[in-house]
């Protein structure tokens, strides 16, 4: 289950990925054909400027190649009358004044949409012609059409797609690959950790099962006497109540790692949850001969959370203080929100060497192998608290440990 929702993040993670990068190369010949078309519109105002299209006649006026590529051409005579010669005309008028006349140069010079000529005929009848070229581009192909630029141009324009198709292919099969490679390599991985799991779990549910048998085993004895027979059963209900934690621990677990798992949050005050479960240790404490303190604020601070969830959290991290250190040990639990919510369970007994730090996480992990428990307590702490989009933390020392969860503040 671990391996699917591990195969399923990586999965959502390279499709995004792959859609960015598709959309991304599905532009590249987009944006090459609008340097072409630039181009293209360049050359033809090059080769054929309005200064070089002037007539006496403005029916001479030759603007058919403006018009095809989308363009279009007006004349302004003397008397500020608009002439349209063909094309999408940029003046909606049929004459101007001098003031809208000048208005026009000035939108046209900031018009970043289109590309515009302007040549002034001065002769006996004077104009002034504008040619209009869009920045913006139509493929369009005319067989029919004598340019010379056409067999040129069409040849681009197939080359570019063919490029374009082959970088698509090349990358939907890197992307295949490499996807299927470290899909294989996470499967793979959860594997290994499966089968630690399954051994760790053999291992840790042998010694106790094996008492259970051996013991059971001298109870058939009809010659026990009444106090080994009371001994005896101590061992056995000691042992099945150890084989049951285990159980119960790897239960949670799995559960927790499972793709479908769904936790139930509710917004909740965390300084009086903590402040609860605080106060329900604190007999605890006493009978165990552990000093405590507590540091919570009074004011309400609330958070998303499963609470019954979170409980388990406190739990095993007070729990821990308490199994791993020895009378006099000083327990302290504070709550502070310096920006997120900072939930800390610290001691000062016997402490964590800093090189283990990162493995006291892992599953079945055990710095005192004497100590008995599942060993998943601080693999389900971190579980539970990544799956509340927080973080858990440990600062060791020599003098002790200080364990810390960060949630996020609503």
């Amino acid at each position: 289950m671990m391996a699917k929702s591990s195969t399923q993040r990586l999965l959502t993670k390279r499709f995004i990925r792959a859609m960015l990068m598709t959309i991304g190369i599905s532009m590249l010949p987009m944006l090459i054909l609008m340097v072409i078309a630039n181009l293209a519109h360049y050359e033809i105002s090059k080769e054929y400027p309005a200064s070089n299209r002037l007539c006496e006649d403005i029916r001479d006026i030759y603007v058919e190649d403006y018009i095809e590529s989308g363009g279009g051409a007006i004349v302004i005579d003397k008397d500020l009358n608009v002439i349209n010669l063909g094309g999408e005309c940029t003046v909606d008028k049929e004459q101007l004044t001098p003031t809208e006349l000048a208005d026009l140069f000035s939108e046209l010079s900031d018009d970043s949409s289109s590309f515009y000529d302007i040549a002034y005929y001065d002769g006996e009848d004077p104009y002034w012609l504008i040619l209009r070229q869009p920045v913006s581009f139509l493929i369009s192909i005319n067989i029919d059409s004598d340019s010379a630029y056409f067999g040129r141009d069409f040849a681009i324009v197939q080359l570019v797609f063919v490029l374009y198709f082959m970088v698509l292919i090349a990358f939907a099969v890197a992307y295949s690959v490499k996807t299927a490679r470290e899909v294989k390599k996470i499967e793979t991985e959860e594997e290994n950790k499966r089968m630690l799991l399954v051994s760790e779990i053999s291992h840790d549910l042998k010694t106790p099962l094996a008492s259970v048998q051996g013991y059971s085993e001298m109870l058939l004895d009809k010659d026990v006497d009444e106090k080994d027979r009371e001994d005896y059963l101590r061992m056995i209900y000691d042992n099945s109540v150890r084989t049951n934690e285990i159980l119960q621990s790897l239960f949670m677990y799995s559960k927790l790692g499972s793709a479908g798992y769904q936790i139930k949050k509710e917004r909740t005050d965390i300084c009086e949850l903590v402040r609860l479960i605080a106060a329900e240790y604190i007999n605890r404490f006493d009978q165990s001969g552990f000093e405590y303190a507590f540091d919570i604020p009074d004011e309400e601070i609330f958070a998303d959370i499963d609470k019954s969830l979170m409980r388990r959290v406190f739990d095993n991290l007070i729990g821990n203080s308490m199994k791993y250190n020895h009378e006099g040990t000083k327990v302290e639990i504070s709550v502070k929100v310096p920006k997120d919510i900072e939930i800390t369970v610290s001691d000062n007994g016997c402490g964590i060497p800093e090189d283990k730090k990162d493995k006291i996480w892992m599953p079945f992990y055990r710095i005192d192998g004497t100590v008995k428990g599942s060993g998943l307590g601080l693999a389900i702490v971190k579980q539970i608290v990544e799956l509340h989009g927080g973080r858990a933390e440990l600062i060791p020392s020599d003098k002790g440990c200080s364990w810390k969860i960060y949630l996020r503040r609503i």
